[in-house]
């Protein structure tokens, strides 16, 4: 499928924040952007545009907000949580046509696997997000540092698909949404899955910070072996990952442990539901089906598990 125009319509299909700040961030590189959110956020949102605190300054984004899906798009990223993936299944079948692009940006392999079984004729994309972003009040979005990366692709395809999803990456590249295409996003979607269930994980066990994890020789052995088990499962179904991605990995997590947020962590402190199942949950089924010991992360799932739907206190 060719896209050829250069400011495009886009729906962010989730308000919270990663979501938020996107849908800001594009609509102030000049597209045509409708954030789709509910409650206060979009009512705010409506009053006074979208107010911005950002690495690269202050904004307010005067994009569209809706709450139900009443137009058709060029781009829609899904910017939900993963365990929502099924409830919003038939908007997402009213969203896709052969002419636009469902982009999934949620962590893990899920979402993209289950839409392409159930929207088979869609042009879904793979993908992930790397950004730090908080949304402390309706209305509003911060983010932080210098990254906040939106990387897509799709496996097995031609020269041509290959060559419009260049040119999409090249629409959408801009300093505040820096856009990749992977040529192999199995590998980058690896990549992230491993240390976000391994540090979230081991941060919601532990009900300890990252700061904490690194100061504690068994929290950081339990980490370590976390991350080897999913490489593991991984390279059990033929994604290799660099030989150094296992120690770059950890001492990446350590050099920045006193600025992480895990979401997985935020969510189990304020008793709502969990991506556990789908992240975690997804590499550890994807080991033993392979036969990859994951004992590690078999321990920390099943002490997390009773907490996957929310509304209890972790103890």
């Amino acid at each position: 499928m060719s896209i050829d125009k250069e400011k495009l319509k886009i729906l962010l299909y989730g308000g919270g924040a990663v979501g938020s700040y996107f849908a800001g961030a594009l609509y102030l590189n000049g597209h045509d952007v409708s954030l789709l959110t509910r409650g206060d956020h979009l009512n705010m949102i409506k009053k006074s545009g979208l107010k911005m605190n950002t690495h690269w300054g202050k904004f307010i984004s005067k994009l569209k907000v809706v709450k139900n899906i009443e137009e058709s798009y060029d781009v829609v990223v899904l910017a939900v949580k993963t365990y929502s993936i099924k409830e919003i299944l038939p908007d997402l079948k009213k969203l896709s046509n052969s002419n636009n692009y469902l982009i999934c940006i949620q962590n893990g392999t899920f979402t993209y696997d289950f839409l392409s079984k159930e929207i088979p004729n869609a042009n879904i994309l793979n993908g992930l997000t790397y950004v730090d972003a908080v949304r402390n009040s309706p209305g509003s979005v911060d983010q932080f540092g210098e990254e906040a990366k939106i990387i897509f692709g799709k496996d097995s395809i031609s020269d041509k698909e290959e060559k419009d999803l260049v040119f999409l990456e090249s629409i959408l590249n801009s300093e505040k949404v820096q856009v990749e295409f992977s040529s192999n996003i199995q590998k980058s979607i690896w990549e992230k899955l491993i240390m976000v269930a391994a540090i979230g994980s081991i941060m919601s066990f532990a009900n300890s910070s990252a700061s904490e994890i690194f100061s504690d020789n068994k929290l950081v052995s339990m980490l370590e072996n976390m991350v080897s088990e999913m490489n593991l499962a991984a390279r059990s179904i033929g994604v290799n990952l660099d030989s150094d991605y296992e120690m770059n990995t950890i001492q990446g997590l350590k050099d920045r442990s006193a600025e992480i947020h895990a979401s997985l962590k935020e969510d189990l402190d304020n008793q709502r539901p969990l991506e556990l199942n789908e992240i975690l949950g997804e590499a550890i089924r994807t080991g033993k089906i392979n036969q990859v010991e994951m004992n590690t992360c078999e321990e920390i799932f099943n002490k997390l598990s009773p907490y996957i739907s929310g509304g209890k206190k972790y103890s």
